[in-house]
C-alpha cells in the first residue's frame, strides 16, 4: 500500500477523487449547516411566538378576572358593621361574575369567611388569616394572586385572586377572593391541550418554582426541575429563547415569556431532535450522495492521470541525466503547457545560477535596509541568548549604546507578563508567541509597556534562532484605560454610570443573604432643579451638579459606590452599611445638599434633596425591585413637602 501512493499518479487520483468528495461534503456541511441555522432561526421564532401567545392569553384573562374582582370590590364601600350584616346580599350580588371562578369567597377584616358562592357546608366562619395571600393583601392594600397550594374545600391544587374592600374613609374592612383549581376546566387548562411541533409542550410556572399547569400533568402541587437552566432562567426573570432540557431529559430550545398580572412564567419547550428533524434527514441523503460521486470518479481519474502524466515521466528523465553530466543540452519535454513551463524554468535556473544568488544578496540588502528603519524593534538570537542582529529601533529598546552583537538579551532586559516573569528558557520552549503584552525593563532603568512576538525559526538545527519583534503599546494601553472609564463614568460628574451602578448592584444583591449588616441602597432625586437650568442657565445647572457629586464622593466611603442614574437622579450603594447608619448619613447630605448656593447674575441659585432609602434583601428577585423600593422613599419624601429622607423597609426572606 505504501508502495502504491509513493506514485504521482495513484497519489492524484486519491486527491483529486478526495478533493471532489471533500467539496461536495463541505458544500453540503455548509448547506447543512446554514439550514440548520435558518431551520433554528424559524423554531426560535415559531416557539417564541407560541410562548408570547399563551402569556398574552394568559394576562388578558387574568386582567379580566382582576378587573372584574376589583370593581366588584369597589361597588362594596361600606363601614365594617354593614359589611359583616348584609354579607349574604352582597355574595348574592356577585353571582354574575361566579362563572370567572370556582368559587367566590367573602372575608372580614380578620380573614374570617362571612359567605362563599357557591356555598359550602361548614366553610363559613373558617380562619384564613394565616393565609400568605391575606396576608399580603392587608400588607400592601391591592390585589393579590397567590401561590398554589392545597385548597381546603378537595385539597386541590389552587390559586386565589384578591382584592380589598374598603368603606368610605379608606380603611379595609374585608376581602372578596376568587379562586381558580388548577385542574378543573378553566383558562388554565387549556394550556395543557396546547403543543409545539409533534413533542412540544407548553407549561405555567410560578416564579417560586411551582408547576401550575402543563400538558400531560394533571393533579397535585409539582416543583420544576431545579436542574433545568431554562426554569431557573424563567424563576430569575429572563424572558426570551434559550437551550434547556425536556421533562424526558432531551435538549431543548425553551422560550421563556414572563406574566405581567402574576408572578409566573410560560415555558415554551420543543425538544430539538423534533424541531430539527428535517435538517437530520438532508444529512443522510447528502452523505449517501457523497458515497456515490466517489464510486463514479474513480475509475476516471486513474484513465486520466495515467495519460496526463506520461511527459512528466520523460521530463524527470532528462533532469536526472543533466545532473548526472550525461545530458548537455537543455532538458525538452512534451506534454501540457505546464509541463513544457516546468523545463524552461529548469533550463532557465540552470544558466542563470549566478544571477539568482547576485539577486537574492541584493534582497538581503533591502531587507535589512527595511529593518532598519522599523519602529519596532527587531532582535535575533541563538539558544543561549546571544544577539545575532538587531535593528536600531531594538537599541532604543534595550536601552544600550554599544554595539549590540554578541551580547547577552536577558542581561540587558527582563520581560515581565501580568502573572509572571519571562526568561529565556519560556522562550526556548515556545515555538511562537504573537502579540503577548508585557512590560519590558531596560539597564537604562526604563520601564516600557510593549507588545512582543517571537518565532521560533530552524529548531533542533544548527543555525537555530530565536526572532523577537517588540512594539511599543504604552499608547494602546492608554485608550483601553481611557475607554474602560468612559464607558463605566458619567462625563459631567465622573461618577459611575447607569450600566456601571447596576452591575455593582446586582453584585450586592447576590451577597445580601450572607452578610450581617444589610447593604442600603440610596436613592437621591433634586428638587427645583429645573429652576435653576431654565433660569440661570445650563452652564450653571452643570455647575451645580459638579459640585453636588464632590458633596456626594465626601460623604461616603472609598468602598461606596456614588452614581448619576441621569439627568437630577443620583443612587448610592452603601455595602455593609445598615439603615441607622446610612439614614444618619443621608440626613448629613440632604444638609449639605441645601447648603449649596451658587450666585449667578446677582441671583443665589440652589436645590434641595428627596432621599429615599432601602435595605437590599435576600427576597429581592431583580435590582429593579430594590430600585423601586428606594425611589418609592424618594417619591414619599417629595409628597411630604421635599427636602426629606424616608427609608422604606425591606421584605422579609420567604
Amino acid at each position: 500500500m505504501r508502495a502504491w501512493f509513493d506514485r504521482l499518479a495513484n497519489r492524484g487520483v486519491v486527491l483529486f477523487v478526495g478533493a471532489v468528495v471533500l467539496t461536495v461534503v463541505i458544500v453540503s456541511l455548509i448547506n447543512m449547516a446554514i439550514s440548520r441555522d435558518e431551520l433554528e432561526r424559524q423554531t426560535r421564532t415559531q416557539v417564541s411566538t407560541v410562548a408570547k401567545m399563551v402569556a398574552y392569553e394568559l394576562d388578558r384573562k387574568l386582567i379580566e378576572r382582576f378587573g372584574v374582582l376589583s370593581e366588584a370590590a369597589d361597588a362594596m364601600k361600606m363601614d365594617a358593621t354593614s359589611f359583616r350584616q348584609f354579607s349574604r346580599l352582597i355574595m348574592e350580588r356577585q353571582r354574575p361574575i361566579s362563572h370567572l371562578f370556582e368559587n367566590i369567597f367573602l372575608m372580614d377584616e380578620q380573614g374570617r369567611i362571612l359567605e362563599s358562592y357557591p356555598e359550602v357546608p361548614g366553610l363559613k366562619g373558617a380562619d384564613l388569616s394565616g393565609r400568605p395571600y391575606f396576608q399580603d393583601t392587608v400588607a400592601q392594600l391591592t390585589p393579590q394572586i397567590s401561590q398554589p397550594f392545597s385548597s381546603l374545600l378537595r385539597d386541590l391544587p389552587t390559586v386565589v385572586m384578591t382584592a380589598p374592600v374598603f368603606d368610605h374613609n379608606g380603611a379595609m374592612v374585608g376581602v372578596l377572593a376568587g379562586s381558580i383549581v388548577l385542574t378543573s376546566n378553566n383558562f388554565l387548562s387549556e394550556v395543557s391541550s396546547t403543543g409545539v411541533g409533534d413533542d412540544g409542550y407548553i407549561s405555567v410556572v410560578s416564579r417560586s418554582g411551582l408547576l401550575l399547569v402543563q400538558k400531560g400533568y394533571h393533579s397535585g402541587i409539582k416543583t420544576v426541575n431545579t436542574g433545568n437552566a431554562a426554569d431557573l432562567a424563567g424563576m430569575e426573570g429572563f424572558e426570551g429563547v434559550t437551550r434547556g432540557t425536556s421533562r424526558d431529559g432531551e435538549l431543548s430550545l425553551v422560550a421563556i415569556q414572563q406574566l405581567n398580572m402574576a408572578p409566573w412564567y410560560v415555558s415554551a419547550t420543543w425538544p430539538l431532535h423534533d424541531a430539527m428533524a428535517p435538517v437530520n434527514r438532508l444529512g443522510e441523503d447528502l452523505a449517501w450522495i457523497a458515497a456515490i460521486v466517489a464510486l463514479v470518479l474513480m475509475p476516471v481519474a486513474f484513465y486520466l492521470s495515467r495519460r496526463y502524466l506520461n511527459p512528466l515521466m520523460d521530463l524527470a528523465e532528462q533532469i536526472r541525466e543533466r545532473h548526472l553530466g550525461v545530458r548537455e543540452q537543455p532538458v525538452d519535454a512534451g506534454g501540457y503547457q505546464e509541463i513544457r513551463e516546468l523545463a524552461g524554468t529548469f533550463n532557465q535556473v540552470m544558466s542563470d545560477r549566478s544571477e539568482v544568488e547576485a539577486r537574492l544578496r541584493a534582497e538581503q540588502q533591502r531587507g535589512e535596509s527595511i529593518l532598519a528603519v522599523l519602529h519596532e524593534g527587531v532582535v535575533m538570537t541563538d539558544t543561549r541568548g546571544n544577539i545575532r542582529y538587531a535593528n536600531p529601533a531594538a537599541a532604543r529598546f534595550i536601552g544600550y549604546a554599544d554595539d549590540l552583537i554578541g551580547a547577552q538579551l536577558f542581561e540587558l532586559v527582563t520581560f515581565q507578563t501580568e502573572s509572571q516573569p519571562l526568561s529565556a528558557e519560556d522562550f526556548l520552549a515556545s515555538d511562537e508567541i504573537h502579540g503577548l503584552d508585557g512590560v519590558l525593563g531596560n539597564r537604562g532603568g526604563q520601564t516600557l509597556d510593549i507588545e512582543v512576538t517571537m518565532l521560533h525559526v530552524s529548531r533542533g538545527e544548527p543555525d537555530e534562532r530565536l526572532v523577537f519583534v517588540i512594539r511599543d503599546d504604552s499608547e494602546r494601553r492608554q485608550q483601553e484605560q481611557q475607554l474602560s472609564w468612559q464607558a463605566t463614568h458619567d462625563s459631567l460628574t465622573s461618577l459611575l454610570n447607569r450600566r456601571a451602578f447596576s452591575a455593582d448592584l446586582v453584585k450586592w444583591l447576590g451577597e445580601a443573604g450572607s452578610l450581617e449588616t444589610p447593604t442600603v441602597l440610596m436613592a437621591i432625586d433634586l428638587d427645583y432643579f429645573k429652576p435653576v437650568n431654565d433660569e440661570g442657565g445650563h452652564l450653571l445647572g452643570d455647575e451645580l451638579l459638579r459640585q453636588l457629586a464632590d458633596i456626594l464622593r465626601r460623604s461616603v466611603r472609598r468602598s461606596d459606590m456614588v452614581a448619576r442614574l441621569g439627568g437630577d437622579e443620583f443612587a448610592i450603594l452603601l455595602p455593609a452599611c445598615g439603615l441607622d447608619r446610612a439614614l444618619i448619613l443621608a440626613e448629613h447630605m440632604r444638609s449639605e445638599i441645601e447648603s449649596l448656593r451658587l450666585a449667578h447674575d446677582g441671583r443665589d441659585f440652589g436645590v434641595t434633596a428627596s432621599i429615599g432609602l432601602t435595605e437590599l434583601s435576600a427576597a429581592d428577585s431583580s435590582p429593579r425591585n430594590a430600585m423601586a423600593r428606594a425611589d418609592e422613599g424618594a417619591y414619599a419624601a417629595k409628597a411630604q413637602g421635599r427636602n426629606q429622607v424616608v427609608a422604606i423597609p425591606a421584605p422579609e426572606a420567604g
